[in-house]
């Protein structure tokens, strides 16, 4: 369903990506990323934000935490990221990007808190007060005062399954007194996930708030109440322009886009009307044919299926004249144990070598595919400095490691050239 708003809203995007992989300056199982309208869609965000009073950290795991990408949203009114873990901390060093808020999806593991309190977060969370004695360590030892959330829960709230943990809320005033005993952390507020979730039925509002954003904004009145105070109540999960004026409406100081930033929320795959638009497409290539079927290659594929009944699809051709109406099935439903190809039918409508464009909602820290941050789209001029392995590293044209320093210098560059003077944070 993404792909039918990629052909409306960006086809610029697709046409540039055929090309791309076409002329051989792409290889199959590649996300191209419009950095044009990731500026755009930074920018949206970025004004909301400031008009209903929110900070943004910025969730870079959907794009792989391509330093790119997360530049030139950050450059584009954007505040600081969020690590989901441990590895993407320590890409955003790597590229010099500031982050804001860790530990939440995942605790910082031991041996790592002191490179994690080293980074300066505004804020680490915590599900356990043995984090906490840790972090409280580290922070003495480099002299510093680190900032904690704690994550809270109540019967009721909701979990995906692999995620759960944190304070039970009958629990948040020992926790906050055993915190409050340390001597370098200093607790400032409290987070949940999910905070907010889509309707897909259209007969239902179409973003409602979950038990668990309840939940902390107890845990924050009580903590308040106990002579705390309370600065952030950060609210992440499923951010976009169209969710952020429910969340700064009951009380919400921080939000997380992620999927927002490339239009790739679930509204955005049925609703052409919103802020943001679709910012990226996966390029794949025809590879055989089996039993009536033409093969793509894999290697980043999901399933984008987000109204009953619907039918995932692929644009196919060698040229996008060829490819943009010419739309195949494809099977996501096959079960694989390594998504080693993409299956279309019908596979006479494919020729090998063709190029097969997917539109979908995906995480890309999860795949072995290629990125390629493309810009000046919009103005007719595609170029694309590098292309980035599955490890968040710049490649040289015999797909050899670049050193990150000569990357971000000439991300500097990119970012000024797509960035308005009139961009603020």
């Amino acid at each position: 369903m993404f792909l039918e708003r990629l052909r409306e809203r960006n086809p610029r995007l697709l046409a540039t990506a055929i090309e791309l992989h076409q002329s051989g300056r792409i290889p199959p199982s590649t996300y191209v990323i419009d950095l044009d309208t990731v500026a755009e869609n930074a920018r949206a965000l970025a004004s909301e934000a400031r008009r209903l009073g929110l900070t943004t950290y910025l969730m870079t795991k959907q794009y792989a935490r391509n330093p790119y990408v997360t530049w030139t949203a950050l450059a584009n009114g954007l505040y600081k990221t969020v690590a989901v873990d441990m590895p993407g901390a320590l890409q955003m060093r790597r590229y010099g990007i500031p982050v804001g808020h860790m530990g939440h999806l995942n605790q910082i593991p031991r041996h790592q808190v002191a490179e994690a309190v080293a980074l300066r977060p505004d804020v680490i969370t915590v599900y356990n007060l043995d984090h906490a004695r840790w972090i409280d360590q580290a922070a003495g030892d480099q002299g510093v005062t680190q900032d904690l959330l704690i994550r809270v829960y109540a019967p009721g709230d909701i979990f995906f399954e692999g995620q759960e943990g944190g304070f039970a809320e009958e629990n948040v005033p020992d926790v906050a007194r055993a915190i409050s005993q340390l001597d370098h952390v200093r607790l400032v507020g409290v987070t949940a996930f999910p905070c907010v979730r889509y309707n897909t039925d259209p007969d239902q509002p179409p973003v409602e708030l979950t038990p668990n954003f309840q939940t902390i904004m107890r845990a924050a009145d009580r903590l308040r109440q106990m002579g705390y105070a309370i600065t952030q109540i950060n609210a992440p999960g499923n951010t976009s322009s169209l969710t952020m004026p429910i969340l700064a409406e009951h009380g919400a100081t921080h939000v997380e886009p992620g999927h927002g930033l490339t239009g790739t929320t679930p509204p955005h795959a049925t609703r052409p009307d919103l802020a943001e638009r679709p910012a990226y497409t996966f390029v794949s290539e025809i590879s055989h044919h089996f039993g009536g079927k033409a093969y793509a290659f894999g290697g980043g594929l999901f399933r984008d299926i987000y109204r009953p009944g619907a039918q995932s699809r692929a644009l196919v051709g060698a040229s996008w004249e060829q490819a943009r109406d010419n739309a195949l099935d494809y099977h996501a439903d096959v079960e694989q144990i390594i998504d080693y190809h993409a299956i279309l039918t019908p596979g006479d409508r494919a020729t090998v070598g063709d190029t097969a464009l997917f539109g979908f909602r995906t995480q890309m820290q999860l795949t072995r595919s290629y990125l390629a941050p493309v810009y000046g789209i919009s103005r007719g001029e595609p170029h694309f400095d590098y292309l980035f392995d599955s490890a968040n590293t710049a490649l040289d044209a015999d797909f050899n490691p670049v050193d990150p320093k000569e990357v971000r210098r000439q991300i500097e560059a990119v970012v000024h050239d797509l960035t308005p003077a009139t961009a603020t944070r």
